[in-house]
Formats: C-alpha cells, sequence, structure tokens
C-alpha cells in the first residue's frame, strides 16, 4: 500500500539511468568527434573520468616543438595515468630532426602499442625495447642502435601482429621477417613503379617463412602504365596473400587503415583515377584496420593511410 508520504518520496525522487548505462550513452556521444570529447569533458567529473582516457588515446605529434613542453607538463604530472591512457603515437615526418622532446614523450608513453614513425629523426632501441608493440611502421635505418643478428627475436617484437617497413627494397633481404612469431600483416615500401625481378624470390621467401603472415602489401608509385608489371610480379611471386598497391609517396602514412578487397590493381581508367583511399574502421580501437578495402574517389581529395578509428590529439 502506498501511503501519501511514500507517494511523495517516490514522485520527488529524480529518474536516473544505470551508471554503466550513462557511461556508455557519454562515450558513445564522444565518439569520432574530439570537440565533442573536449564539451562533455566539462559535464560532470564522473564524464571527465569516462571520456578523459579517449581523449588521449591517440597522439599525433607534429610540425614542431611548441606545445611538446606544455604536453610534456601533463605527462609528468600523472605520468602513471597517461602511460596507460596512450595506445598509439604517430611522429610526424616534418618534426624537428632528433628533437629531445619526442624521445622523452616516447619513454614516458610505456603503454603504447601502436607506433608510427616517420620522422627522420633517431628513435633509441633503447625505447622501443621498453614497449609491447602490436603495429610498428618505420625505417629501420632510424633506430638507434638496433642491435646486429636477428634483432626481431627481442621480447618487444614478440607480440607484433602488424609491420610496415619504410626502407627500401635493397634492405629487404637482410630484414629477419620470419623471427616474428605473430606477424600477420607486412607492408613493404617499393620506391620505383617497376618491381624489379631480383625482388620475387625476396617476397617468395618472405611469405614461405613467415608462418601465420595472412597478407604482404608491397606499395608501388601510382603509374598506370606499370599495371602489366604489378600482375607479372603477382603471377611469378604465386601467391593469393601478395597485394601490389599504387601509392603516392607525398602521403606517408600507413597501410593498415586501408586495404583492398582483391589483391590486384585495377586499370585505371585515366591517370590515377583509382587510388587507395583511407577507410575509418568504426569497430576497432586501433590506428590500423586488419582489413583493407578498396574504394573510388576523386584525384582533387585523396585521403590515405593512418586514420584512427577514435580521434586524436595533435601536439604541435
Amino acid at each position: 500500500m502506498i501511503t501519501p508520504f511514500s507517494f511523495s518520496i517516490t514522485m520527488s525522487t529524480e529518474p536516473r539511468l544505470p551508471l554503466d548505462l550513462e557511461r556508455v550513452i557519454f562515450e558513445l556521444a564522444a565518439d569520432g568527434d574530439l570537440q565533442s570529447m573536449v564539451r562533455l569533458i566539462l559535464v560532470a567529473r564522473k564524464c571527465r573520468a569516462w571520456i578523459e582516457p579517449l581523449l588521449y588515446r591517440s597522439v599525433v605529434v607534429c610540425q614542431s616543438s611548441w606545445n611538446f613542453h606544455s604536453f610534456l607538463r601533463t605527462l609528468e604530472a600523472h605520468p602513471a595515468r597517461h602511460a596507460k591512457w596512450i595506445k598509439s603515437i604517430q611522429i610526424d615526418p616534418y618534426i624537428l630532426p632528433n628533437d629531445p622532446a619526442v624521445t622523452r614523450i616516447l619513454s614516458m608513453c610505456t603503454g603504447v602499442v601502436n607506433l608510427a614513425d616517420f620522422s627522420h629523426g633517431r628513435t633509441p632501441f633503447s625505447i622501443l625495447s621498453r614497449l609491447r608493440l602490436e603495429k610498428l611502421c618505420i625505417s629501420l635505418d632510424i633506430i638507434e642502435d638496433l642491435p646486429d643478428g636477428p634483432y626481431f627475436r627481442h621480447a618487444a617484437f614478440a607480440h607484433l601482429t602488424h609491420l610496415h617497413i619504410l626502407d627500401p627494397p635493397q634492405r629487404w633481404p637482410h630484414i629477419p621477417f620470419a623471427d616474428l612469431p605473430s606477424l600477420t600483416h607486412l607492408a613493404l615500401q617499393n620506391y620505383k613503379t617497376q618491381i624489379r625481378s631480383t625482388n620475387i624470390p625476396v617476397l617468395q621467401k618472405i611469405l614461405s617463412e613467415c608462418a601465420v603472415l595472412q597478407t604482404l602489401v608491397v606499395f608501388i608509385p601510382p603509374c598506370r602504365k606499370e599495371y602489366q608489371n604489378a600482375e607479372n610480379t603477382k603471377l611469378l611471386v604465386g601467391d593469393r596473400r601478395l597485394a601490389i598497391l599504387c601509392r603516392s609517396p607525398k602521403y606517408n602514412r600507413d597501410i593498415w587503415a586501408v586495404s583492398v578487397e582483391e589483391n590486384l590493381i585495377e586499370p585505371a581508367r585515366s591517370s590515377e583515377d583509382y587510388i587507395e583511399c583511407g577507410v575509418r574502421d568504426r569497430h576497432s580501437d586501433s590506428v590500423w584496420s586488419n582489413k583493407t578495402t578498396r574504394r573510388r574517389c576523386s584525384n582533387k581529395n585523396p585521403r590515405w593511410g593512418l586514420i584512427a578509428s577514435k580521434p586524436s590529439i595533435s601536439i604541435q
């Protein structure tokens, strides 16, 4: 029986959603929109606790060091918190070479599992070796103090599933890809439109020795007339896991945010009519997706490569 007193209490109680459902709603509202994240953080303390980790999940270090010191102060104020939050870092190719702030950021962000380093500076192996990397895009030539011999047997690379090597083809035969036990996706960079015949056995060796490899992508610069060369290379290698993709050198981003439904380069209807485009993977927490898909886009607005599934902070 409801008495007048109990009825008044029931009616005056503010209806509330379960806390876990409320959190999901706020996280969905913030998903994919950096400005929304910043606004939602200010709603309440609990919203800040939910949204702030998403805000810092992916960091892009770009252009100059103007804001490095303020960002470093933020990291140093709560090092354990940011080490846990920051999972993906992209270092811009135009960053000041050997900027000590970059090294400092990498040394503090020990929870990083996805690293794309397009810089022209030196990245110490001692820092990489402390990470538990799953996805890596880098030129081995910029790694400082990279050990001789089977360096990929280091524990830091034991969980590496996606690797994009920016080194030229001359370096491929000397890279111990087979030492990566978890490698499923590998991308290589060919800086000429023609894939030389001497690279055929190298590609065959990679495909035969990498036990769990699912996809091997070789990038070539976009050039319509080299379609036949790509087809011949695929026939000579004789493995369906090989994909040869056109890619403009100026879009210095990583493969794993994009891909192809088929492992063939389609003949272009006009010069650069088909180019690879970045595709957002809304179901992935990673800056790299495991799957790649081909789509047609306008030459006027090419988008390529490392596209975070969640918004990222740019540190300039």
